[in-house]
């Protein structure tokens, strides 16, 4: 198992996650942060939305233990993985916080962590939903009940993903970002119903 250092969420992931911030056509009063690492996306989303309930999802011990310490005060904190089923399940280890994962990539060690696994489908209504899990966001995004989901902050991590994703949301969502990084990259969708 890797022993992190790091306490403080550091710069270069305050910088990644500003990424997501789109203009939106609205102000998310409800905020689905899934894959929420160590609390940088929802301070940021803090700081512009500051009256949103955010509920946080992540598996990893370490990062729920710092992601408790850095997310504002009512922040609702659930250390599950986000899947399509519910259940238990092994997780890659990364080799940074950050890059932990149930799909095995370049970024992800040999080493596994059994956590708990929550569906989509048993997630709260919101208005916004931002998700980074290293290659789960397929599965999470055709489990998600979408009725009331006016946007979508995603991180990719494959282009075949990409192009599911895009398949995907494209009846009910416009794209209206898409920043792409090799076979990286981060798209951001708004419900057409706006």
């Amino acid at each position: 198992m890797h022993q992190y250092i790091e306490t403080v969420i550091p710069d270069w992931l305050y910088k990644e996650v500003e990424e997501y911030f789109t203009p939106l056509p609205f102000v998310p009063r409800t905020i689905l942060d899934i894959g929420a690492n160590v609390g940088a996306f929802a301070q940021r989303a803090n700081q512009k939305w500051p009256a949103a309930k955010i509920y946080c999802f992540e598996p990893m011990p370490y990062n729920v233990m710092h992601l408790r310490r850095n997310v504002p005060v009512g922040t609702d904190v659930t250390s599950a993985a986000i899947r399509a089923e519910s259940g238990l399940d092994n997780i890659y280890i990364g080799d940074k916080p950050v890059t932990g994962g149930f799909v095995k990539g370049d970024r992800q060690t040999k080493n596994q962590l059994l956590v708990e696994c929550i569906s989509a489908k048993e997630l709260p209504c919101c208005d916004l939903v931002k998700i980074d899990t290293e290659g789960s966001e397929v599965e999470i995004i055709e489990c998600l009940k979408l009725d009331s989901v006016k946007a979508i902050f995603l991180e990719y991590h494959s282009l075949d993903d990409a192009n599911k994703l895009q398949g995907i949301l494209k009846k009910q969502f416009n794209l209206t970002s898409k920043k792409e990084d090799g076979s990286m990259g981060i798209l951001c969708f708004v419900s057409k119903k706006i």
